[in-house]
């Protein structure tokens, strides 16, 4: 496949800026209308056909004459509740609102992807269906966009998303066969004790006791349970209870997160979750109430598709620049779409001479010279793929 470097060249800046525009405007959740019409006006100059599947999604369609199946590329568009922490001269315009997971990045790398692939339409052996999809935090927006045919008209046969990585120096691509990214449910957990004075604990039941052993025992279950080549994290995020230092807290509130790679051990942790939260709570005379909110399957990215990708970007980037990654219990909802059609994350490198911290944090400072190989790596799997 040779290269057109000379429009690469016009791309790259092109890209960087639409990056900015995006990172000053961040929305979160499911409601992304600034980052929707900025797509949507951008595939509209390029004449890239698009439909909103949902309210605030975007699907567009190259080479829809081409033959057979198409292959997805997929770009999230939503931001996080996060202040930003940094003087970048693009920051957030919006208080409390900051592309901290480098989204901005994905959208923009999927619409310099589409500007080169438009060009180029003629050497797509098949329909190429473009993704654009909001609420990837949360609440999930691939379901409801699969729900409402994205893959379906063209039929999508494989599939591949991008996101940047903090743990990768920029130019470089990380790809995982196999389980690469885990499983999450989360939980909210309300411990009713007795309240008295802290003088006379044996007359109440301290919530806040019963919160400590319940947080040591889940630890046990990681510990002592599960088998340790099988990753389990079962993490209590938020505790809050108690009025004063001599008062028996009554009522305790607890917020935790269970992370999984395999369908079995997410069932089991789940159940033994509650065993042991009925279980302690019995025990020690106090009562609880439990809600669990299932979350994202884990996603396993398919290994014969992983494998002609990897060859693929060896030869469009060079070999030294395409890595086998470990697996992470981080989340992503692109698992449902690798449930239906063989699927894989690009990892795409963004650590440079300014690098600070990771990504979900406050002063995440992406090396944008990155950005282009997510953008090369998008091209070539849709050219060669």
């Amino acid at each position: 496949m040779l290269w057109d470097d000379a429009l690469w060249q016009e791309i790259e800046p092109w890209m960087i800026d639409l990056r900015r525009q995006i990172h000053r405007r961040p929305e979160l959740g499911l409601e992304t209308p600034e980052t929707q019409h900025l797509v949507e006006e951008t595939l509209d100059r390029l004449n890239i056909p698009h439909t909103r599947p949902i309210a605030y999604g975007v699907k567009a369609v190259l080479g829809s004459d081409k033959p057979g199946p198409a292959l997805l590329l997929r770009a999230d568009m939503d931001a996080l509740p996060i202040l930003e922490d940094n003087n970048l001269p693009f920051k957030s315009e919006i208080s409390g609102r900051m592309h901290a997971c480098g989204h901005d990045c994905h959208t923009a790398m999927l619409l310099a992807a589409a500007r080169y692939l438009k060009a180029h339409e003629e050497s797509l052996a098949h329909p190429v269906v473009l993704m654009f999809q909001p609420g990837e935090e949360g609440p999930g927006g691939a379901m409801p966009m699969i729900e409402a045919g994205v893959l379906d008209d063209p039929p999508v046969a494989r599939a591949a998303m991008v996101h940047v990585s903090s743990e990768l120096p920029y130019g470089v691509i990380g790809l995982r066969e196999g389980p690469s990214m885990g499983a999450c449910d989360d939980f909210t957990l309300t411990i009713l004790g007795r309240g008295g004075h802290g003088s006379t604990p044996h007359v109440g039941v301290d919530a806040i006791y019963v919160a400590a052993v319940l947080v040591e025992t889940l630890q046990g279950v990681v510990s002592r349970e599960q088998d340790p080549f099988d990753p389990l994290v079962i993490s209590i995020g938020t505790i809050h209870g108690g009025f004063r230092e001599n008062v028996i807290a009554d009522r305790v509130e607890m917020t935790g997160t269970i992370r999984t790679m395999t369908p079995r051990s997410r069932e089991r942790a789940v159940r033994r979750l509650r065993e042991v939260v009925e279980g302690v709570t019995a025990t020690l005379g106090a009562r609880a109430e439990l809600t669990v909110d299932p979350g994202y399957p884990p996603f396993v990215s398919d290994i014969p598709w992983s494998r002609q990708v990897k060859a693929i970007l060896s030869r469009a980037l060079g070999a030294q620049r395409v890595r086998e990654i470990e697996p992470t219990l981080g989340v992503e909802d692109f698992a449902y779409v690798a449930e239906r059609v063989p699927a894989l994350c690009l990892n795409v490198g963004i650590v440079g001479d300014h690098f600070t911290t990771g990504l979900h944090s406050a002063g995440l400072i992406v090396d944008e010279r990155g950005l282009k190989a997510g953008a090369v790596a998008l091209t070539a799997v849709a050219l060669e793929g």
